[in-house]
Order: C-alpha cells, then sequence, then structure tokens
C-alpha cells in the first residue's frame, strides 16, 4: 500500500484534463531519470539509493554508533543548504519540538520512550550574534560536532568550523577534542577531506553522484541523526519503498503520485502561475518545508523557470499571509500537505489525546466544540481553507501522507526528490546543478579580498 496519496479534487475539470494529457511526458522524464539519459545524469545516484547503498550505510554507522565510547549530550551540525536543512526536516518532524529544553532536566529524559539527543546546527549563517549564543549553549553540555561540506570551500560552514574547532581544542585539549570532531565530506578530495586526514577525525563520505540538496539519506543526514537515535533503517525502508513502487511498470491506468503532482506543476506554470504554498497544518513539520523550498528552488529556479516555492502554516498564517492567497494576486497555486494520523503520542511513547472540555456555563461560546479533538477541529481548518482558496481562484492539490514515522519521512523525502527531478525536466532545466548559488560566492570572495 502506498503511504501516500496525491489529491487532485480541488483542481478544475479543465486543468484535469491538461493533467492527464502531461503525464505521458511526466513517465518519460522518470524513465530518462531511472535510465540516466536526462540533464545531469551525473548526479542521479540518490535514485534508488537505498538498494544501491543506503541499506550498507546505516549498518555501517550503527556500527560505528556502537563503537563510539565518547559520552555527549549534544550532537551540533555544521553546514549550509542541503548539508544541514534535511537533517533538521526530519529530526523536527520526528522529535519532540522541546528536546533541548527537556534533555536539561534528568527526570524528564527518563520518562522518554524515545531519548533523542538534542541536535543544533551551525554554519547555515554568517551572524555573530548567533554564534556567540551558541558557545554559550555549548558550554551547558558535551558536544560533539559534524562538520559537513562536499567541498570544504563553501564559507559559513567553514568559517564556523574554524572558530569551533578551537573552541573544542581549548575545552577538551587536542585528542579529546579530536574524538569529539565528526567529518562528513567529498570521498577524495578537498580542503575538509585534508583537513580531516591530517587532523585523524573520523571521516564520512558524500557520494559523488549525488548533489548536496538530495543527500539527506546519505551520511549527511544519517549520521547526526543515527547518533540522535532516529531510527534510520526505517527513513531508508520508507524511500526504498517509493522506488520500488517507480521501479515497477507503469501503465496509464497507474499513474504514480510523483508524476501528478509534477504535472500538476507543470501545468500550473504553463496556465501563468509562478508561486506555489506548500500548506501545512502540524507546526514540527516547518523545517521540512524549508528542506522542500530548497529542493524546489534550486532545482527549478534556472533560465527564468520555476515556480516559486514558499510555505504557509496554517492556521497560523491564515491570520496574516492567508489574506493574500484568498484575494491577491492569482498568480499562485497550493499544495496542502496533509497527515492524515498525526503522531500524537506523549514523552512516554502512549497516545495521548487532548478533546475540547466542558464548561458549565459556556462563557465563550465554544460549547458546540466539545468532546471532539483538537487534531479533528486542526484538519477540519484545512479543509476548510482549501475550499476558501478554491473558490478564490487558487487551484488546490493534497498530499495526503499516514502518518508522522521513520518510514513514512523516508517516504516522503524520496517522493519529494523524485516528483521534484520529473517537474524541473519538464521545465526544460537541469535539476541538479545550481549555477546561480555560485555567483553570490565568487562575489562574496572578491569583496573579501581572497586570491
Amino acid at each position: 500500500m502506498r503511504l501516500l496519496n496525491f489529491d487532485d479534487s480541488h483542481i478544475d475539470a479543465s486543468t484535469q484534463e491538461k493533467i492527464r494529457k502531461l503525464l505521458p511526458s511526466a513517465k518519460d522524464a522518470l524513465d530518462n531519470i531511472i535510465n540516466k539519459n536526462c540533464a545531469g545524469s551525473e548526479y542521479t545516484g540518490w535514485f534508488n539509493w537505498p538498494k544501491h547503498g543506503g541499506f550498507d550505510l546505516v549498518s555501517q554507522l550503527q556500527d560505528f554508533k556502537d563503537s563510539f565510547d565518547t559520552y555527549y549530550d549534544l550532537i551540533l551540525v555544521i553546514g549550509v543548504g542541503g548539508s544541514y536543512v534535511g537533517t533538521k526536516a526530519i529530526a523536527e518532524s520526528l522529535g519532540h519540538q522541546y528536546v533541548t529544553t527537556l534533555s536539561q532536566y534528568p527526570d524528564h529524559a527518563k520518562e522518554c520512550k524515545k531519548p533523542f539527543t538534542p541536535i543544533v546546527y551551525a554554519g547555515q549563517h554568517l551572524s555573530e550574534t548567533s554564534l556567540i549564543q551558541l558557545l554559550e549553549l555549548l558550554d551547558k553540555f558535551q558536544p560533539i560536532i559534524n562538520v559537513i561540506s562536499k567541498t570544504g570551500t563553501t564559507i559559513e560552514p567553514m568559517v564556523t568550523f574554524r572558530i569551533l574547532r578551537k573552541y573544542m581544542e581549548n575545552r577538551y585539549g587536542y585528542k579529546e577534542a579530536q574524538k569529539r570532531t565528526l567529518v562528513t565530506t567529498d570521498e577524495q578530495s578537498g580542503a575538509l577531506r585534508s583537513i580531516a586526514k591530517d587532523k585523524n577525525y573520523s571521516a564520512f563520505p558524500v557520494p559523488s553522484d549525488i548533489g548536496g540538496r538530495f543527500s539527506v539519506l546519505t551520511a549527511v543526514g544519517l549520521l547526526p541523526l543515527a547518533l540522535a537515535g532516529y531510527n534510520t533503517e526505517e527513513l531508508m525502508a520508507g524511500a526504498n519503498q517509493l522506488f520500488s513502487e517507480l521501479l515497477m511498470p507503469m501503465d496509464d491506468t497507474k499513474v504514480h503520485p510523483t508524476a501528478q503532482y509534477a504535472a500538476f506543476r507543470k501545468t500550473s506554470w504553463e496556465a501563468g502561475k509562478r508561486i506555489e504554498i506548500l500548506a501545512y497544518h502540524e507546526p514540527q513539520l516547518s523545517a521540512l518545508i524549508e528542506w522542500w523550498k530548497q529542493l524546489y528552488g534550486e532545482s527549478e529556479g534556472k533560465n527564468g523557470q520555476g515556480l516559486y516555492p514558499v510555505g504557509h502554516c496554517y492556521t497560523t498564517d491564515l491570520h496574516s499571509l492567508g489574506q493574500y492567497a484568498q484575494d491577491g494576486c492569482r498568480n499562485l497555486i497550493e499544495t496542502f500537505l496533509t497527515i492524515k494520523n498525526p503522531n500524537l503520542s506523549n514523552l512516554a511513547g502512549l497516545e495521548n489525546r487532548i478533546r475540547i472540555p466542558h464548561i458549565e456555563n459556556n462563557d465563550d461560546g465554544l460549547g458546540y466544540l466539545e468532546n471532539r479533538y483538537l487534531s479533528e477541529i486542526n484538519q477540519s481548518a484545512m479543509e476548510a481553507t482549501k475550499m476558501a482558496h478554491l473558490e478564490g481562484g487558487v487551484p488546490c492539490a493534497e498530499i495526503r501522507l499516514q502518518t508522522l514515522d521513520e518510514r513514512n519521512i523516508g517516504y516522503l523525502i524520496a517522493f519529494f526528490e523524485v516528483s521534484c527531478s520529473i517537474s524541473a525536466l519538464l521545465m526544460g532545466v537541469n535539476p541538479f546543478d545550481q549555477p546561480g548559488v555560485e555567483q553570490y560566492k565568487k562575489n562574496l570572495f572578491s569583496i573579501l579580498g581572497r586570491d
């Protein structure tokens, strides 16, 4: 059974017909990805990665974790773009949103069925204020750091790493800091690979045929997630299920949601739409939306092409940006990412539902909601929003995930990677390069006086 459904019932009939006509082209694009006949095919190692190396990596990382004899209660990931945002997407989607606070109270930590080690992030910007505050946080914990950069030349993570490795050496001494520093970088070469070799840091490879924004299921994401206690085998199993579905024969009666979503986006572009809102109703998905934004923005946004990806958290954003979505310029489409059965467990891992309580005098006027689950009201708000925005002239689709756990998130990650690649190919651009990102780097190096 598929873990995800694509619902186009809130799209008008004429657009649905255009999507159906585009599906053969979407399936051709998928075949070209599978057969490595597409633009950028040298960077399609992520497709069917679980079978090609993912499951082996899960086993290797578990062995490393079992043999890692240094105590830690905080993981610091240093990276920018695809080097950190996928890790954060998975960790925050599945973890307790107050894990860093709870971890400071041992009695609470003991109550957790899944006591995930907190992960914090640095190197995604150049803010001195943020780094000062991070150093103050590190002083309260026993951290390990994982610096991630394929080339080792990206200025944000490498400047941050220079500062933090000095901090670790000053705090722990050279040998202890060496144990607490992990490197994820190119398999063979690059500045960070040379540093790792010189300092004898434990080093993990980024496959040469997988680009940063497609790398979350490699050591880039799985190393910190495994060390934090997430079930990386289930993450890989979910992704493997998606790829296995796509490798089965497909005909017009077995259209996969990856092709449907890509065709919806291309059809919308041809109709003059220029913005896609990915709307979500569980705040813990906010980092996942940031990962999605990078994936689509870097993959499609070339040569004047591509829908601009933005995220709206409902119902929060209904009281601000919802006005624009309802009544602003009609150059947008909206995709709702909904969770059929949200994870409703408490610290002990037990289901813990919240109903609207009875109040005797009904002084707030909410008596009509009594005894309903809060999640039911939340989902009703999403349905009402879809109806309203469709009436306001916004084509609306829905991606419906079964639940929030490692297997479903692994499936969703693979779904977006495949559908994004198909969508970019339909737009006529290489999904796997990012020439626009390199231009600011050249300017920055020039301003700072790098030779």
